[in-house]
């Protein structure tokens, strides 16, 4: 029987995010500002898909049985609703400069995280022998995080089109696009491109601790064979 249970930080921020959702839900009829009220519908979509992230860790226990601690479950809901909620409802990210930079360093590491977490449930010994080796599980973890962040940067091109946003920082500042003038080049990729170098850096530095674990694991079952 799976006794697993949420964490009462994440019922909390559930509590904040239905209370959220209902009051800027029934903000928009008062809006009359058009471009306003597409930002507001977008933000309510962001708190809406929150409140729906809250219960992968759940999800994730009861239909894959693979485990997450109390702890990853804390780590995984702060940083999605720093980046979510304080990120584009708050509008954390057009206050601090660095709100942006240092999210992406931070989601590096955490689905670097996740992904050694998923090809470790699947890396069982199998005739004294693991199923990957280490630089398998290097190259896993990598992709994993990296094309995390390369859909997360495709989702971002797509909502800043359909909602007028400016996500991807292609434009010199947030507000009415009409105003603004629209960064040109490589000026107009430096968002998109550092985001991912990010997401590289912090995916390489679970990776390392990930080679390191799986030649430990390995040693540990050849000591056992002697």
């Amino acid at each position: 029987m799976n006794d697993y249970k949420q964490t009462r930080f994440s019922r909390i921020i559930l509590i904040l995010c239905a209370v959220i959702f209902l009051c800027g839900t029934l903000s928009i009829p008062f809006i009359d500002d058009s471009a306003m009220v597409s930002t507001r519908a977008f933000q309510m979509f962001e708190t809406a898909l929150m409140m729906l992230i809250i219960f992968i860790p759940m999800i994730t226990n009861r239909v894959m049985q693979i485990k997450i601690s109390p702890t990853m479950e804390i780590a995984f809901v702060t940083f999605c609703f720093a980046s979510l909620i304080l990120g584009d409802v708050a509008n954390f990210y057009s206050r601090f400069a660095w709100w942006d930079t240092i999210l992406h360093a931070i989601s590096g590491v955490l689905m670097g995280i996740v992904g050694y977490a998923i090809i470790n449930t699947f890396n069982r010994v199998d005739d004294n022998r693991l199923r990957y080796s280490p630089l398998f599980v290097v190259a896993w973890i990598i992709c994993f995080s990296v094309a995390v962040g390369a859909i997360w940067e495709i989702l971002e091109f797509i909502t800043d089109g359909l909602f007028g946003l400016n996500s991807q920082e292609f434009y010199a500042s947030s507000g009415t696009f009409d105003t603004v003038q629209p960064r040109i080049g490589r000026d107009a990729l430096w968002d998109t491109m550092v985001d991912l170098i990010l997401d590289l850096l912090g995916a390489i530095v679970v990776a390392i601790v990930g080679y390191f674990d799986v030649r430990k694991q390995k040693r540990r079952i050849y000591r056992s064979d002697v």
